[in-house]
């Protein structure tokens, strides 16, 4: 199922902005879920996400992306990872593959 995480340089020697990395594959787990929905607050609230070192991020930012933009212009796969959309167990997934999608969508609020 397509859950994000987002991962910066653990450590970062320099001057400008560090590296950001959004993994678009991560197992479907209540745990990861959880961070989604984390995630998902901070980029509808224009903020750093949960493992960022904070600040106001992009919050303040003239013309930034919105719910809506996300819901015109991505497609579900997108609106998924975001947890922005509910996820949907494929039809040849195991009875536990299946449960574990029923329950990170608990945890999304879906």
């Amino acid at each position: 199922m397509p859950i994000a995480i987002h991962a910066v340089d653990k450590k970062h020697n320099g001057t400008t902005d560090s590296s950001v990395l959004y993994i678009p594959v991560c197992p479907t787990t209540e745990e990861s879920a959880q961070y989604v929905v984390r995630q998902r607050a901070a980029l509808l609230e224009g903020t750093p996400a949960p493992d960022f070192p904070g600040g106001k991020g992009e919050s303040e930012h003239v013309g930034r992306v919105t719910k809506s933009d996300l819901r015109s212009n991505a497609s579900q796969a997108g609106l998924q990872t975001l947890g922005l959309d509910k996820l949907v167990a494929a039809e040849a997934d195991t009875p536990g593959a299946k449960e574990a999608v029923r329950r990170a969508n608990v945890v999304l609020g879906f």
